[in-house]
């Protein structure tokens, strides 16, 4: 009887503990030093650590940055038992991360303009962590270099202006996994050289979130953009004195939409689409103003979403 080939579990387990104090068989102290060095030990670090099977100090130091990296305590001894560990390497290390969601849901229930503008659900990079074209591939940790943009995960949710506390938070409320949102948290404040290195680094370690997940952090944060539009809107109607004024609650979603997508370039003359808006103006008007507008009109592909939108 031919015998059939059969493959290995994609999932390293320990089946006995490993550094400090551990049992450490050498085949298994092997396989994590090489899962630790996959993993970006050596590129964040700096330090080396070599594949031999030995649990040196070098290697109990590794587990310990690896533990501390999640949040975990940093005891140096990883057991069977550290399911969360094992599953965050191997996050980091599989050959075949990319994408694993081929398909899902890319309609929200609110921003659809700015959900659309601020990614692409196909990978726009061989090395997905060092994209250097726009849009970006948004299911994975990406550094978008126009402007001051920090660390930014999913369709626009920026780390750069935010606390620990509140990634942490927001990506849990979103269905993130604990890991995952344990080492966003630490991208905290992070901006331009610093940012994208940390892409570099711990983006593996994130790997991609799936389209629901995507979807519900996008509305969580967007809830925030609705708040300040309407604050920049109530503020220019005041200084602009229009009599009668439309209130933001009774404006056209679709222009609303616009114009809050608008305020993420910066928009420039955000008093004159103000006017319009509060004025009553149509949709046709909101297009020919973002078609007009020097600054705006800069972004061809932002623009063309816009106007998709309104024209629906």
């Amino acid at each position: 009887m031919k015998k059939r080939l059969q493959h290995g579990p994609r999932v390293f387990r320990l089946t006995s503990s490993v550094g400090s104090c551990g049992t450490n068989d050498p085949k298994e102290v092997k396989t994590l030093q090489q899962q630790l060095v996959a993993a970006g030990y050596s590129l964040a670090t700096g330090r080396p650590l070599h594949p031999d099977g030995r649990c040196n100090p070098d290697t109990v130091e590794a587990i310990r940055w690896y533990q501390r990296l999640l949040n975990m305590a940093p005891s140096g001894l990883i057991s069977p038992t550290d399911i969360w560990f094992m599953e965050a390497i191997e996050q980091a290390t599989s050959p075949h991360w990319r994408p694993q969601n081929v398909a899902g849901p890319l309609r929200v229930s609110i921003g659809q303009i700015t959900f659309d503008a601020e990614g692409t659900d196909y990978l726009t990079a061989v090395a997905p962590f060092r994209q250097n074209k726009y849009p970006f591939f948004s299911r994975i940790l990406h550094w978008p270099v126009e402007g001051s943009s920090g660390v930014t995960l999913g369709r626009g949710y920026d780390m750069g202006r935010r606390s620990p506390g509140e990634i942490l938070a927001t990506l849990r409320q979103a269905g993130i996994e604990e890991y995952k949102a344990q080492i966003c948290a630490k991208a905290a404040g992070l901006k331009y050289a610093e940012a994208k290195r940390f892409v570099e680094v711990y983006g593996p370690l994130v790997g991609e979130i799936t389209h629901q997940q995507q979807i519900r952090l996008f509305e969580i944060a967007y809830r925030e953009k609705i708040e300040y539009g309407k604050g920049v809107y109530n503020r220019q109607i005041r200084r602009l004195a229009v009599s009668n004024a439309i209130d933001w609650n009774s404006l056209d979603k679709n222009i609303r939409d616009a114009f809050i997508d608008s305020l993420y370039q910066g928009n420039e003359n955000a008093q004159q689409m103000v006017k319009i808006m509060a004025e009553g103006g149509s949709r046709q008007e909101i297009i020919n103003f973002l078609r007009s507008d020097p600054n705006l009109s800069q972004d061809v592909r932002r623009t063309n979403i816009r106007i998709r939108n309104l024209t629906q």
